[in-house]
């Protein structure tokens, strides 16, 4: 069997619907792709930058100065390699399969713990339950965490990023969001054994609510 390396993208797709994640993952089939806007991966690298830049020199990004006791994690050797969409941070499970999940930042807290940093780019200001949408995500980056021996934290923090105003000449000032999302190891664990037993079964049925496969029929 060929090494499969599962990603909490590809993990949505399966609470979404399990049959388009089945035939994505085994047999190659995806969804018709709609057009990207290259804005929040050009925001990730800056920002990652800016992070990097106040890491070096000691002190926290006044993003998020105020909001979190500790330190920006400072084993770059690490980060790079957790950082990296090719690598990541990653557990093979016995199965063969494998889960992956690559960080933007990392934080430690005054008790040692590792909490995940994610930067979130967006039109507008946040609604009441946006950071809802990535509660699995940070939940399997805990686990991940934790699998490569890592003391991780039971929150992650999401970063919100939305333009207010612009000064004219390229010059933007963007409001800032930070919000704590409480995690939990274990369901970031199930989410993935359950992907896990999917695939090595037949062809599941679609979600009702699946409109990609309600066109297909």
């Amino acid at each position: 069997m060929k090494k499969i390396v599962l990603s909490p993208s590809k993990l949505s797709l399966l609470k979404e619907c399990p049959r388009c994640f089945w035939l994505n993952v085994n047999k190659g089939i995806k969804r018709p792709e709609g057009i990207f806007s290259s804005l929040p991966n050009g925001m990730d690298l800056i920002l990652k930058k800016h992070f990097d830049e106040c890491r070096c020199n000691n002190c926290l990004p006044k993003d998020i100065e105020g909001k979190l006791k500790g330190n920006l994690f400072n084993d770059m050797e690490k980060l790079n390699v957790w950082r990296n969409n090719f690598k990541g941070l990653r557990y093979m499970h016995e199965s063969g399969f494998a889960l992956m999940g690559a960080v933007d930042d990392l934080f430690v807290m005054e008790d040692s713990s590792i909490i995940p940093l994610d930067f979130k780019t967006r039109g507008f200001p946040l609604k009441e339950d946006t950071h809802e949408y990535y509660q699995d995500q940070m939940n399997v980056y805990c686990f991940l965490l934790e699998k490569n021996g890592m003391k991780a934290g039971d929150f992650a923090c999401l970063i919100f990023y939305h333009p207010l105003e612009t000064k004219g000449a390229g010059d933007f000032k963007f409001g800032i969001d930070l919000v704590k999302v409480k995690t939990n190891k274990k369901n970031g664990e199930k989410l993935f054994l359950d992907a896990v037993e999917i695939l090595q079964q037949e062809e599941p049925d679609a979600s009702k609510e699946c409109v990609w496969c309600n066109w297909n029929k």
